[in-house]
């Protein structure tokens, strides 16, 4: 099917046409024009098999002819950018277009003027909970990667936003876009859609298995492997002698980072690299550099690289974009690489299909998770196949991969919606926005869900009722005649998107503080909800955490579990998060932290992240019991936020002035914002790294002598930050800029 044939307008169609679209592939010749006449749509295709088209056409068409907005939902923070980067390419056409993925304590006014909105789930459902207006004006929902709904983490949300959207306004259209899974009518059905499923993709991909110097694929071929001495190293060779590229996936971060090294010798006779002083500033991090960014540094020199989440977003977005352009030959990365980032290679190796879990030990990765994996094999437009291997130990493991994997098909998607802990937020928000006003209605909006669509709800009343239970003995809610009603605190626990939970500790917190409560103490209380990720306490770290328990266990002011208590452990890693937290703020630099803590800078920036968040939702509960404390709050708040000691908060209020910058000026006697009007430009110029630009700024900014650090609610750290497009605030524009 040509482009030219779609029901769309014929500017929008020679825009489609420059970018390269002209013939449509099978799915979406299939799948576009049920699109255009505004059906709901579950599309379930391949990896790189173009869905993404089905999306943004339907999109163009909502914005340009109907006149009303659309909200694309990504479950990454990576994969928002990409997909605004795709729709800008049509922006000419006279459209705007926007992220939002940050501030989840905010309607988002700014987006009133955008068009196409890029979020993600829990995003979206944060400017229902605002009762944002801009969801009046929304035509088109896209969820992307939807069968990622089965996620612990991530599904409940996702599915508790689309079903709001579906019943609060039944004339939006939703377009859902998946990977092959073997339920996906069950999705069409509870979505009231229309169901596009096939096998198509425009680069074959062949499956198979490594055992014994061969590959065997799914349809019966074999290859021969030349020994090399190392299984990865002679399935990687060939590849690469050819011009290809390729991934491999282990199950461990330790296991990437040493894999790349050692590959890195190899791959020097296949590519060399010359990095650019900001390539370098990108990968080590500018004037706080780690171990872990050197590392990368010197593999990416050879072309080779490690992908996971102990590196920064910029780390890994330097790494995705440089093998998207061919100057990355190779990437070792854990499976989160392959949740939908665009990054196809020739030959995808896997190496493992089991890994760690905390209670079960080692466990089989899922057949939709290994699928995900090799889906990344085969570049549109570069390679004329793909291929993804597994490799198997001895005969009984080759048989199990080759029955169990590659010739058997995704598990069937579930809901991760029905237990107590996942429905306690969403059951306040519900409350919270008059979606349900009693038991009854929240059971009623639980029968519109996914999980209602596929299961009994046997046990769902229980769990209900000792919700809210749970929510009115805290006084979140309250029963009376009219049913179910949320409480101001209440309310500001649902806007502020965190668990009940949480807020009960952060409430116990703040109804114990003193004026001369010290930081540990409130940072041990916000590591300690179930918000924030708490640390694996090592064996190394024992001698560490018993003395810092000495210290302060006498001045908590939150409970704290006996020794012999099970949770003692979680409360040993919740120790040692508040450790970390408190090196940041007293400027510990990111390499000591990272060896001490046996950790990557990625880890520091999403602990610090949401600490952040949380020491925010801790101040806006202190508004409403001790609005006394609320000062002290929100002064610590920006100094876990930028990592600096108390005496550099004027400083870090000019934008792009970190906690690294902050403090070269403050050595070299500027250390106000006065002293920043009194100086002359050339002064501050001459400290080292500040240069003219930013010192003209500075200048510039310090208009107004009296300080301008701003305490509004978190949006996103690290470079994240950089992806939203709100307007400019009166604080640094990313947290590590320095």
């Amino acid at each position: 099917m040509d482009v030219r044939d779609l029901d769309l307008p014929d500017e929008v169609i020679a825009a489609l046409n420059e970018q390269g679209f002209v013939t449509l592939h099978p799915p979406q010749a299939e799948a576009i024009p049920k699109a255009l006449e505004g059906s709901n749509l579950v599309v379930a295709v391949p990896t790189a098999s173009g869905k993404s088209l089905i999306g943004y056409a339907a999109a163009l068409k909502t914005i340009l002819e109907k006149r009303k907005k659309v909200i694309y939902i990504v479950p990454l923070k990576a994969l928002a950018s990409e997909k605004k980067d795709d729709m800008d390419r049509f922006a000419h056409l006279g459209f705007k277009t926007a992220i939002s993925v940050g501030d989840l304590d905010s309607e988002d006014r700014w987006l009133n003027d955008a068009d196409f909105i890029v979020a993600t789930s829990e995003k979206a459902d944060s400017l229902i909970r605002h009762r944002s207006r801009i969801m009046d004006d929304v035509g088109l929902v896209i969820a992307d990667e939807i069968h990622l709904i089965h996620d612990p983490s991530r599904g409940p949300t996702l599915e508790v936003a689309l079903t709001k959207i579906k019943r609060r306004n039944r004339d939006i259209q939703i377009i859902a876009l998946s990977a092959t899974i073997s339920n996906a009518n069950d999705l069409a059905m509870w979505l009231d859609a229309d169901l596009v499923k096939m096998d198509w993709r425009p680069i074959p991909l062949y499956e198979g298995v490594y055992y014994n110097n061969e590959v065997t694929f799914e349809n019966g071929r074999s290859i021969d492997i030349t020994p090399t001495g190392d299984e990865i190293w002679s399935l990687m060779e060939p590849t690469l002698k050819d011009g290809g590229q390729c991934m491999i996936f282990v199950n461990s971060r330790r296991s990437t980072e040493a894999l790349a090294v050692k590959y890195s010798i190899n791959m020097k006779a296949f590519v060399g690299n010359e990095l650019t002083d900001d390539d370098v500033a990108a990968l080590e991090g500018e004037g706080d550099s780690t171990a872990l960014g050197r590392k990368l540094s010197a593999c990416v020199k050879s072309g080779m690289a490690f992908h996971n989440a102990g590196l920064t977003s910029r780390q890994r977005r330097f790494v995705e974009e440089n093998f998207r352009n061919g100057k990355i030959k190779c990437i070792v990365a854990t499976p989160t690489l392959a949740a939908g980032i665009n990054l196809p290679a020739r030959r995808v190796i896997v190496r493992d299909t089991k890994r760690f879990e905390t209670n079960s030990g080692n466990t089989p990765i899922s057949v939709m998770e290994v699928k995900q994996m090799c889906g990344r094999a085969g570049r549109p437009g570069f390679d004329p196949y793909g291929e993804s291997i597994l490799i198997a130990k001895n005969y009984d493991d080759y048989e199990h991969l080759m029955d169990d994997y590659v010739m058997c098909d995704s598990e069937m998607i579930m809901s991760k919606l029905g237990n107590e802990t996942v429905l306690r937020n969403h059951i306040l928000g519900l409350i919270s926005t008059g979606d349900a006003s009693s038991a009854e209605g929240v059971i009623d909006f639980i029968r519109d869900t996914f999980y209602g669509s596929e299961s009994q709800l046997y046990g769902i009343e229980s769990a209900v009722e000792n919700v809210i239970d749970f929510l009115e003995e805290y006084g979140m809610v309250i029963r009376g005649d009219d049913g179910v009603t949320a409480t101001p605190f209440g309310k500001r626990v649902s806007d502020l998107y965190i668990d009940p939970k949480s807020a009960v500790i952060l409430k116990q917190a703040v109804d114990n503080m003193e004026e001369d409560t010290q930081e540990f103490p409130i940072l041990y209380a916000v590591a300690s909800t179930p918000d924030v990720m708490g640390m694996y306490p090592r064996k190394k770290d024992e001698d560490r955490l018993a003395a810092v328990i000495q210290e302060w266990e006498d001045l908590m002011i939150v409970d704290i579990p006996d020794e012999n208590d099970y949770q003692y452990e979680y409360f040993l890693g919740d120790l040692k998060t508040a450790c970390l937290v408190q090196d940041w703020m007293s400027e510990v630099d990111e390499d000591t932290i990272t060896d001490s803590y046996g950790i990557g800078p990625g880890d520091i920036r999403s602990r610090v992240d949401m600490m952040d968040w949380l020491i925010y939702a801790m101040s806006e509960i202190a508004v409403l019991f001790r609005p006394e404390m609320v000062k002290g709050l929100r002064n610590m708040l920006v100094r876990v936020r930028y990592g600096i000691g108390k005496e550099l908060m004027e400083l870090v209020s000019f934008i792009g002035v970190g906690r690294i910058k902050a403090r070269l000026l403050y050595d070299h006697g500027i250390r106000t914002r006065n002293d920043v009007i009194e100086a002359d430009v050339t002064d501050i110029a001459r400290v080292p790294g500040i240069g003219p630009t930013l010192a003209k700024r500075m200048k510039e900014e310090s208009g107004d002598s009296a300080p301008k650090v701003e305490h509004s609610a978190p949006t996103s750290i690290d470079d994240d930050e950089k992806m939203t497009t709100a307007p400019a605030k009166p604080r640094q524009s990313k947290l590590f800029d320095f």
